[in-house]
C-alpha cells in the first residue's frame, strides 16, 4: 500500500521600501545608526526579489548570510524549496538558529517534513552539505567576517585600518553627529553582540501549497 506524505511549500511575501544601491562600507541612517553590511545586502536581496531578479536576490542573501543573518539563510532554504532541491534546502534550514526567528517553529516543521520525505541517503547528503555550509556560515566564521569588515575601515587622522580615533566626529547630512566612542560601541555590538533585523520593511513566510508525494 502506498503511503502519502506531505510537504509544505512556502511563499516569500515581501514589503520593502527602496534602498539605494551602494557597496558596503561605513554608512549611516539619518539617526546616526550604522547600516550594517548584512542589512544592506539583505535589503538589496528584497529589492531584487520584488523586481523579479531572483538570481541576484539569492546572491545578495548569501552575502548577507556571510555576516550571520539567519533570516537570509532561511530565505536561501526557501529558494531551494521552490526549486524542489530538497536536500540542499534541508542543509540550509539546518544551519538556521530557529530560536532567533519569529517563524522559527515553521522552519522546524519544514525540517521535520523534509526528513520524513527524504530517503536516508538523501538526509546523509544534507548533513554532509550542512557541514560544508558551516565552514562559511557558522557562528565563529560569520563573527570573523564582521570583524574583517571593521578592519577594512579607515578614518581620517589615522593610517591604521580598523582603528577608530576617540576624537573622531562624523557630521551627517541629517545634522546628527556620530562620535568616535559611539561608533566604536555600534561596531563592537555588531561584531560581538550581533542581532539581525529587517531594514525598511518586513518579510513574511506564508503557506501557499501542499505537495503530495507517494512512495
Amino acid at each position: 500500500m502506498k503511503k502519502n506524505k506531505w510537504l509544505v511549500l512556502i511563499l516569500l511575501s515581501v514589503s520593502v521600501m527602496s534602498v539605494s544601491a551602494k557597496e558596503y562600507g561605513l554608512h549611516f541612517d539619518d539617526m546616526g545608526n550604522i547600516i550594517k553590511p548584512d542589512q544592506e545586502y539583505f535589503a538589496r536581496g528584497l529589492d531584487d526579489e520584488k523586481d523579479g531578479f531572483r538570481d541576484s536576490a539569492l546572491k545578495n542573501f548569501k552575502k548577507s548570510a556571510e555576516y550571520g543573518n539567519h533570516l537570509a539563510v532561511s530565505l536561501i532554504g526557501l529558494y531551494n524549496m521552490q526549486d524542489k532541491n530538497y536536500v540542499e534546502a534541508l542543509a540550509w534550514y539546518k544551519i538556521v538558529d530557529t530560536k532567533k526567528l519569529d517563524n522559527g517553529v515553521m522552519i522546524e516543521d519544514i525540517i521535520a517534513n523534509l526528513e520524513t520525505i527524504l530517503q536516508p541517503n538523501e538526509i546523509k547528503k544534507a548533513e554532509e552539505r550542512k557541514s560544508e555550509l558551516l565552514e562559511t556560515y557558522g557562528s565563529f566564521v560569520t563573527m570573523a567576517k564582521r570583524e574583517s569588515w571593521k578592519k577594512n575601515l579607515q578614518f581620517t587622522g589615522t593610517h591604521i585600518k580598523g582603528y577608530i580615533p576617540p576624537f573622531l566626529q562624523i557630521q551627517l547630512n541629517s545634522g546628527q553627529v556620530v562620535t568616535g566612542s559611539n561608533l566604536k560601541k555600534q561596531i563592537d555590538d555588531f561584531i560581538f553582540n550581533y542581532e539581525f533585523n529587517v531594514p525598511n520593511g518586513e518579510v513574511t513566510l506564508d503557506e501557499i501549497e501542499v505537495i503530495e508525494t507517494e512512495e
